[in-house]
């Protein structure tokens, strides 16, 4: 099957998908939405069919008002559907130039949600270094430079474990939701053990769905953790 699925996805590139250009998503909690085609990104961030096995998850834990981030933003993907989701503040935190030009357009490009979401150019570590733009979430929340988040939505391509040791008092205080990719099994254990230190119950594993399956190798799942970010003490 792989082959067939890559075979549809380079005709689908050549066709519809050419660098640069904006297309419009015509399905899933995307829809509507206009993106910049990003070489690097499946086709099926474009269809609207790009990890849906977070739907569900997504419209149960973002709730209207709720102050929400996506670290790791690459393109506003996620930044863009909690915008719409809540009507309330998100943050695009990244660090990368390019994904920071990409998140940049994909935001002109949709000036509604838009409007609600903070770009913020950081490397989110477990502890801070201004000289090479590191910061933690906790040092973000305490000194007043974001608000408290009420969901994290979490990709950094490894590093999760690193974000979330960098959080431990925004999860002991703040209660947030939680959406953490983990991309080794090695990778998942570190981070459910960094949430059940910080009182959270085993978070719950999302696997990858086989129909309409995305072309991905090795481990590649997802930790659902549910907080209770009504709590803003």
């Amino acid at each position: 099957m792989a082959g067939p699925r890559r075979a549809l996805g380079r005709l689908l590139r050549a066709t519809f998908l050419r660098e640069g250009r904006p297309r419009r998503v015509p399905w899933g909690l995307a829809r509507g939405l206009r993106l910049e085609v990003d070489p690097g990104a499946p086709v099926h961030v474009y269809l609207g069919t790009a990890e849906l096995e977070l739907a569900r998850d997504l419209r149960a834990l973002a709730r209207p008002g709720m102050c929400c981030y996506e670290v790791g933003s690459h393109n506003a993907y996620y930044a863009l559907i909690l915008a719409r989701l809540t009507g309330g503040p998100v943050l695009a935190l990244d660090f990368d130039e390019s994904a920071l030009e990409r998140i940049a357009h994909n935001l002109a490009l949709n000036p509604g949600p838009a409007a609600s979401i903070e770009v913020v150019r950081a490397y989110v570590a477990h502890e801070r270094d201004p000289a090479v733009g590191a910061e933690t979430l906790d040092y973000l929340v305490a000194s007043g430079r974001a608000p408290a988040p009420g969901l994290l939505v979490i990709d950094v391509e490894g590093a999760e474990a690193t974000v979330l040791a960098g959080a431990h008092e925004v999860l002991r205080r703040h209660r947030p939701h939680l959406i953490v990719e983990t991309h080794s099994q090695a990778a998942e254990a570190a981070c459910a053990a960094q949430l059940q230190t910080c009182g959270y119950a085993p978070p719950r594993v999302r696997e990858r769905r086989r129909w309409l399956a995305e072309n991905r190798r090795g481990h590649n799942r997802w930790l659902i953790a549910r907080g209770e970010p009504g709590d803003q003490r």
